[in-house]
């Protein structure tokens, strides 16, 4: 049987943010820069606190997104209308400051002496400033310019430039105080870019009423048309230029040019699982992680494990030398006592302190902060299929898979007929799967392999590349040469449009399970079998064939946790260009 810990090992946090309201505080005493890893060659390039030296392309890179994203779209508003010039001088200020912090950045790690840690625009706490400035200018250009396409598509809703002028200027304060009042200058908010977008949707939404309360209030005469178009153009333009500056910021963090020297409480498994994820998928976090605290650290850490630097009860004196500007607690590996006191020890220190809910799979869409009296606890909501959402996914499978047979019948077609050429058998491959609530149901696919294949997999099992039930080979010699085109570009897979018609399958879903893998399942693992299965889902576009058996557990578990329609759409729009990129293939 395969256990809890087999199936899964790596998984997914939300984090909770425990610093008290933003207030002044006190200058935090002695050196904050501590003991810093020492310089080193690899092959590309001396590298400065374990971070790779920044590409020429890379800096190049950030430097031509600025400038395309931002110049160039309000250069050319400016021959639209003469309130463009201001979008054209917010944008420019905003790049430039996003420049002033990147070109010092880079600057210093590159000509920094071995063993010295360059230090980026005066330090974390003005870095943010400056990011926070940079977002701002960037949005007051970009409402400038909505104004200004607005203006110039329809009629001015003003009678004298003093009203057009006075009009503007309480539309963009109203703007940017319901992007101010949503979070959108609050970093903590804007780590995941799908989180940004609502917010940008909902500011945008926001600032176009207070729009026209405006014109309300002063007596602007305001075609409907031009509010319409004045919030279709913010959309664009904010979320163009917000795009625009998380890639560089983006950049910036990869490149080791911006980065938060991060400090991880708790050394066991669930700590390993958060340095994993740091130091691997979420790199472009820009964390660093300088090293671990546990009262009781385990005689054997993992490879490649940042050094243990001491207990919880040291943690402000740790902050303090090591220069840490995070704190990461893993909450399942601390006790609450632990947590609790790390908490009030750092008190009054520029620290951001975030505590990892211990979770497994859990998206933060299902976390909500509740207050029980006086205490803080997570609420999730539960995720599970009603009636009419049931309904809304069925008609959305049936509506796409007829669309598609219809669509790509020709394709359908010419393969069925390269397939009969290949070689003897029958064109569509037919196997036993496990789907819904463990009912088994018949796979269709274009066959791929030799007809004796299943026969021959005996054989071939020593040559296994891949663990856990899955048995993968990439140059498995039981495929014919059409077979490797098809797989190549998903093709023997469109079969199953058929399945999802029959009602066996889904568009979107787990990936089907043979039986003879179920029955190995322990009661954790059959929670794949609570939806039906499908053609595609989140590990085919994670990787499809370069995925491990835990990771297709993983991503199948996570989207059965916490599915929604918005992640099926996600996850269709996503498939595209997976298939079309070979991700994985």
């Amino acid at each position: 049987m395969l256990s809890r810990s087999e199936g899964i090992n790596q998984h997914l946090h939300a984090s909770t943010a425990l610093t008290e309201p933003r207030r002044a505080r006190p200058p935090v005493p002695g050196p904050v820069p501590g003991p810093v890893p020492e310089a080193r060659s690899t092959g590309g390039g001396t590298t400065v606190a374990g971070l790779p030296r920044p590409s020429a392309s890379e800096r190049l890179g950030a430097v031509g997104l600025v400038a395309l994203a931002v110049f160039l779209p309000w250069q050319l508003a400016l021959a639209v209308r003469p309130v463009a010039l201001a979008a054209v001088i917010a944008g420019l200020l905003g790049a430039g400051l996003l420049l002033a912090l990147f070109v010092p950045a880079v600057a210093g790690r590159v000509l920094a002496p071995p063993g010295e840690r360059a230090t980026a625009a005066g330090g974390p706490r003005s870095t943010a400033v400056v990011i926070r400035v940079a977002r701002f200018l960037g949005d007051v250009g970009a409402i400038l310019l909505s104004i200004a396409v607005a203006s110039t598509l329809t009629e001015t809703p003003a009678s004298s430039s003093a009203q057009l002028a006075l009009f503007t200027t309480a539309s963009a304060v109203g703007w940017i105080a319901a992007f101010a009042a949503l979070g959108l200058y609050d970093p903590r908010k804007l780590v995941g870019g799908s989180e940004e977008l609502k917010l940008i949707i909902q500011a945008v939404l926001s600032g176009t009423v207070l729009t026209v309360l405006a014109a309300f209030v002063l007596a602007v005469p305001t075609p409907r048309s031009w509010v319409l178009i004045t919030c279709a153009a913010g959309l664009i333009t904010v979320a163009g230029t917000r795009l625009a500056y998380r890639r560089v910021l983006r950049a910036l963090r990869l490149s080791g040019a911006l980065s938060t020297r991060l400090l991880i409480v708790g050394a066991g498994r669930e700590a390993r699982d958060l340095w994993r994820t740091i130091t691997g998928k979420g790199a472009y976090l820009g964390f660093q992680v300088v090293g671990l605290v546990d009262d009781a650290p385990p005689e054997d850490t993992w490879p490649g494990s940042p050094p243990v630097l001491g207990s919880a009860k040291d943690i402000r004196e740790l902050a303090i030398a090591n220069g840490v500007q995070a704190i990461l607690v893993a909450g399942g590996s601390v006790t609450t006592d632990t947590a609790e006191q790390v908490y009030r020890d750092l008190q009054g220190l520029p620290v951001d302190l975030h505590l990892s809910t211990g979770l497994l799979g859990i998206a933060t869409s299902r976390v909500a902060v509740q207050r029980f009296v006086d205490i803080p606890v997570l609420g999730l909501r539960r995720v599970e299929l009603t009636g009419p959402q049931q309904a809304v996914k069925r008609a959305a499978d049936v509506i796409t898979a007829a669309l598609a047979l219809t669509l790509l019948s020709p394709v359908l077609l010419a393969v069925a007929v390269a397939v009969r050429l290949s070689g003897p058998g029958p064109i569509l491959f037919r196997q036993r799967r496990v789907g819904q609530d463990g009912r088994e149901f018949t796979l269709h696919k274009f066959r791929s392999m030799v007809t004796d294949a299943e026969r021959r997999l005996g054989a071939l099992s020593a040559s296994n590349e891949s663990d856990g039930l899955l048995f993968k080979m990439r140059d498995d010699p039981r495929t014919t040469k059409v077979g490797k085109l098809l797989r190549r570009w998903s093709l023997d897979e469109l079969p199953q449009l058929l399945d999802v018609l029959r009602g066996d399958m889904s568009i979107v879903g787990p990936r089907p399970p043979l039986p003879s893998e179920v029955a190995r399942y322990d009661e954790w693992l059959r929670n794949r079998l609570r939806v039906k299965p499908g053609i595609t889902g989140l590990w085919q576009v994670s990787g499809r064939h370069t995925l491990s058996f835990e990771d297709y557990v993983r991503y199948d578990l996570f989207y059965v946790e916490n599915w929604s329609l918005a992640l099926d759409l996600f996850i269709s729009l996503r498939t595209i260009p997976a298939v079309l990129g070979r991700s994985g293939a």
